[in-house]
């Protein structure tokens, strides 16, 4: 089994990186002179305004003297220790900070990007090479660990002048994986007066303890981060040292930015409720990992374990040499003792996977929250945003959702709704980080682009959904069709091998509507043309199997936009697999301020297809009976009875979709999906080193009397 699914992720970093590219960190520009002589933020039209002259992180030699942002780093001290050598693990914090702020004239909101990738990378380690098959008990990770007794303290100025920029412009020795690629994308925020921090958490590199992918003690080392620049948690000078060192140049107020693995941490430390957190900023994030990897029973990306092999890809930290071949005694075992409970669960929802689902717990949270999701994001999809905007609804907290039609990418340098991305965060965080009054919290609820001409429609709830039945047509005229998975892997490798053509959309999109009637079963489905569907798609349905001894027998639906003619048609469609690179254009530049290079103006781009998809749903045959809640989808005792019909609902990825005239709705039932798993002989989903595919089968018959097809339609 190969630990593949971890690249998925890694296109948040390959975005930031554009984007970096784009807004321009390691480029210099002719240096002007700060907006505002006073060296205290300006606000006009509820926005801050350039205040500083910008200068690079990355200038080479690199000197804190004369610039008016101060960069270094501290280590903060958190409550456990989690690699058990005794002491609190610390978290190393790299921090730019404008001179006014440290030199006392105003105190500074923060932006805390919290992003475990800008760190540094083990990119050429295999994570299964890394376990060590011994028994792992969880609760050793919460040993207190032995604070520090400070013995003196330090000024910001002074930390700041004795700063190593080796200490934030370096590489991951053993894989030339340069740190904090992505910390330019802050900028324009920068010159305006706001602080940024970045710190990747426990076990990454730079910083103590053992890398817990998804686990609370991660979450917790990054909000005693947040506690730090609430003034609430000592940090130091060095990792070794007693030096502490205060944010004296911080107002308290944090707000949480960040977009994939960082845009989910932000999510987690809200559910803490912790002090001097006033907002967050999730961007494609995860509430629920189990949601991530799984679905209603069934894994759905590869592999049944994942949360082990993203710990391994940042785990930097925990080796004891920077060649990167000796972990610190124990963290082995509790990478397998992940991947083996993950592995174990094969889809069902377990233990492990209730530790790492911060969905229902929306008892603390007391901040606010923008939240941003692609429609088109088929790797961190819209259940995410969908479970994040339930959690601050059920905790009374003020919320927005923005649906665009990207994949995994942030929205730099687009305009959403008449204002551009950079514009719109920046009123956002001078309201909940300097009490601005500028109207933002009164934006609509939900602000959606379409699919149609990219337009913008807003909309004054988002689980206001209004349900319709719509009559579905078999297209082969079955009462029971038979569905099987004898053919999918041989067809399945004919599609993947066909050469792509970067001038239109994968193959992946019309897969699913070319599968003949023993691949899958085809409905043609009654939607009023000019519809929008909003929310949650559901596809209700009465399935048997004669293989009712297996687990994981995946069945996936699909709802298919295309033309009634047959004909291609533009969309927001990427010629890779699952949308991932959604074209964008280029429109024009734009001044980002205080000398920083210019920003670009973007826009997401469609390219030809002659279909579309518009939502996924998957479960496994061994889960009847099930609602919404992934908590009910739990090992069954008893195994479906062979040839018996039982009821299962598809609960589909929330989205965003306007029918346009010309276009049908197909809902397509199959067995296993290609672009998502691999069946091997035990029925389980894995990646086998010999061979992709497997040629194991199993099927289903659909009773079509019981179908049902409810759209949330407007």
């Amino acid at each position: 089994m190969q630990c593949n699914r971890s690249r998925n992720f890694l296109t948040s970093l390959l975005a930031l990186l554009l984007l970096v590219s784009l807004v321009g960190c390691a480029g210099e520009a002719p240096a002007s002179k700060a907006a505002d002589s006073t060296g205290t933020p300006a606000f006009q039209d509820g926005m801050a305004q350039p205040m500083l002259t910008w200068s690079s992180y990355r200038a080479d030699p690199y000197t804190n003297e004369g610039s008016d942002i101060l960069r270094f780093c501290v280590y903060v001290e958190t409550d456990h220790d989690t690699d058990n050598d005794g002491k609190a693990d610390l978290v190393k914090v790299f921090a730019q900070v404008p001179r006014a702020a440290a030199e006392g004239k105003y105190q500074a909101g923060v932006i805390y990007h919290p992003y475990p990738y800008e760190a540094g990378l083990n990119e050429n380690i295999d994570p299964i090479a890394l376990r060590e098959e011994k028994p792992f008990d969880y609760q050793t990770l919460y040993t207190d660990g032995q604070k520090r007794t400070p013995t003196a303290s330090a000024t910001t100025a002074e930390q700041a002048e004795r700063a190593d920029a080796q200490d934030w412009n370096y590489t991951i020795p053993s894989t030339d994986h340069q740190a904090f690629e992505a910390a330019g994308i802050f900028d324009y925020y920068l010159v305006r007066g706001f602080a940024v921090v970045e710190a990747c958490g426990i076990g990454t590199y730079g910083s103590e303890g053992f890398e817990l992918c998804g686990m609370d003690l991660e979450c917790d080392s990054h909000k005693c981060v947040v506690e730090w620049l609430a003034h609430n948690r000592a940090a130091y000078a060095d990792r070794t040292g007693d030096i502490q060192i205060e944010a004296d140049w911080s107002n308290g107020n944090v707000a949480m930015v960040g977009m994939s693995y960082g845009g989910t941490i932000p999510f987690e430390v809200a559910t803490t409720g912790v002090e001097g957190l006033k907002t967050i900023v999730p961007i494609s994030g995860i509430a629920n990992w189990y949601d991530y990897t799984n679905r209603q029973g069934i894994p759905i990306l590869e592999e049944a374990n994942y949360t082990d092999c993203l710990a391994a890809e940042n785990c930097a930290g925990v080796f004891t040499d920077d060649s990167q071949t000796k972990l610190k005694p124990g963290y082995g075992s509790y990478l397998w003792q992940v991947a083996k409970d993950q592995i174990e669960a094969n889809g069902d929802y377990a233990k492990i996977w209730d530790m790492m689902n911060y969905a229902d717990d929306h008892q603390h949270i007391a901040c606010s929250a923008l939240i941003v999701q692609g429609l088109n994001d088929f790797n961190v999809d819209a259940r995410q945003a969908d479970l994040m905007e339930q959690a601050f609804s059920k905790a009374g907290q003020t919320h927005k959702l923005i649906l665009h039609q990207g994949d995994h990418a942030l929205l730099n340098g687009v305009d959403v709704n008449g204002t551009r991305w950079e514009d719109l965060l920046n009123k956002w965080l001078c309201h909940y980080l300097y009490g601005v009054d500028n109207g933002i919290e009164n934006m609509a609820a939900v602000t959606a682009q379409s699919n149609v001409d990219g337009t913008w429609k807003t909309y004054d709830a988002w689980r206001d959904f209004s349900y319709q039945d719509v009559p579905a047509h078999n297209t082969a005229d079955e009462k029971a069709p038979a569905v099987s998975s004898e053919k999918i892997a041989e067809y399945a490798t004919e599609i993947l091998g066909r050469e792509v053509d970067a001038s239109r959309a994968n193959d992946d999109q019309q897969y699913y509507t070319s599968l003949d009637g023993d691949m899958a079963a085809q409905y043609v489905l009654d939607v009023p043309v000019g519809s929008t569907l909003f929310g949650v798609p559901e596809i209700h349905a009465r399935l048997a199997t004669a293989d009712g001894d297996r687990d994981g027998l995946m069945v996936t639906a699909v709802l298919v936009d295309e033309m009634e003619s047959g004909a291609d048609f533009n969309a927001y469609v990427s010629p890779k697999p699952l949308c991932e690179g959604i074209t964008t254009t280029t429109l024009s530049s734009f001044p980002v301020g205080g000398g920083a290079p210019e920003g670009s103006a973007l826009a997401f781009g469609q390219l030809p297809t002659k279909a579309k998809v518009v939502s996924y749903g998957w479960t496994d045959l061994q889960n009847p009976g099930c609602g919404a809640d992934a908590k009910e989808y739990v090992l069954q005792e008893d195994n479906v009875q062979p040839n018996t019909y039982y009821d299962y609902t598809f609960y589909m990825i929330p989205t965003a979709y306007t029918l346009a005239p010309g276009h049908q709705l197909r809902l397509v039932l199959t067995t296993w999906d290609p672009y998502r798993a691999f069946l091997d002989e035990d029925y389980k989903v894995d990646v086998t080193r010999d061979a992709r595919y497997s040629f194991y089968t199993y099927g289903y018959t659909v009773d079509n009397d019981s179908l049902k097809v409810r759209l949330p339609v407007r």
